[in-house]
Order: structure tokens, then C-alpha cells, then sequence
């Protein structure tokens, strides 16, 4: 499914960071986040795609950047 919401644990585990870096990134307004009460926390996978899109495209500019 593309619309699968994934939870902090699981965005974890994709990103291969911990959990707080997930929970900064949230905070910074660079990972759009559904909230229904404190505790139902998800993240739209489609949404993580496309933040990763962004950070390689990122990078990849950045690295152009310093040649």
C-alpha cells in the first residue's frame, strides 16, 4: 500500500536513526506527521518517500556544490 501510516518506531528503522532524530526532524517541520491524540503518532509512508527524495536531492546539490 502507498498509503500506509507508519509509526515513529517503524520510520526509525527505515531512516536507520533513532528515535529522537525522527521526533527532531517532526519538530523541525521536515516530516509531515498525523496526530490524533498525544499517544497516535503516524507518519504517511508517502510522505517519508518523499522527505527522502528531498534530503538526496539535497545532498546531491551540496555535494555539486563543493566540487
Amino acid at each position: 500500500m502507498d498509503n500506509d501510516l507508519l509509526t515513529i518506531d517503524e520510520v526509525a528503522k527505515l531512516l536507520k536513526v533513532y528515535k529522537s532524530h525522527v521526533f527532531r526532524l517532526m519538530k523541525n517541520g521536515k516530516l509531515f506527521v498525523l496526530r490524533r491524540s498525544r499517544r497516535y503518532t503516524r507518519i504517511p509512508r508517502n510522505d517519508l518517500m518523499a522527505f527522502i527524495q528531498r534530503y538526496r536531492e539535497e545532498t546531491t546539490l551540496a555535494k555539486e556544490v563543493q566540487k
